[in-house]
């Protein structure tokens, strides 16, 4: 259907009237994109339930902040967040949790019930930065308290890992790292044995 911009008498002849905007927000072009923005911000809202949605498919940093405000966390915070790139390569998602799940509407922090699962599942100290790293398996691998981890430190454990030195070799997620050939066969017609 042509768009048709009606003249609106109360306005210059180019300006659409009311109707005419309500109308183009409704039609069917605006409908999945509409959606798509509903969904993109449900998402944010519903951060990880439960550390086993991650298993297989990421590695789970989680940091625990005191506060908003404590010098540690905003360090933290922000050498990962120069390092996403980095992180990024590694699967890994990044998940902050305060002790009563507050900021839960920035949509950075995780709401109450996830905060609260977390704080249980690795017995983490309300009040102190606290750093957990997960492996793909589900299982901790790291563990720092009341101390700035630097990312290096975080990158190499991650490349030391077993399923990280298969991924290399397969070639996944390595633009920072060695390429190095998966010595598995190719089968003619395209599997590996």
């Amino acid at each position: 259907m042509p768009c048709i911009i009606p003249r609106n008498p109360s306005g210059p002849s180019w300006w659409p009237s009311p109707e005419h905007r309500t109308n183009r927000l409704c039609s069917k072009g605006m409908k999945p994109l509409l959606a798509l923005c509903l969904l993109f911000f449900l998402s944010l809202s519903v951060t990880a339930q439960s550390l086993p949605e991650y298993r297989w498919t990421s590695r789970v940093l989680v940091l625990f902040a005191p506060d908003l405000d404590d010098p540690l966390f905003l360090k933290q915070r922000a050498l990962l967040a120069d390092a996403s790139e980095e992180l990024r390569e590694r699967d890994v998602v990044v998940l902050m949790a305060t002790p009563q799940g507050d900021h839960e509407n920035t949509g950075l922090f995780m709401p109450e019930s996830s905060s609260e699962y977390f704080y249980d599942y690795f017995g983490a100290e309300p009040y102190q930065l606290e750093l957990a790293l997960v492996g793909l398996d589900g299982s901790e691998k790291f563990r720092a308290k009341n101390q700035v981890t630097p990312v290096s430190v975080l990158l190499r454990l991650i490349d030391s890992m077993p399923l990280r030195a298969r991924e290399l070799r397969r070639g996944y997620g390595n633009k920072t790292s060695i390429n190095a050939k998966d010595p598995t066969p190719d089968i003619p017609d395209g599997r590996k044995h």
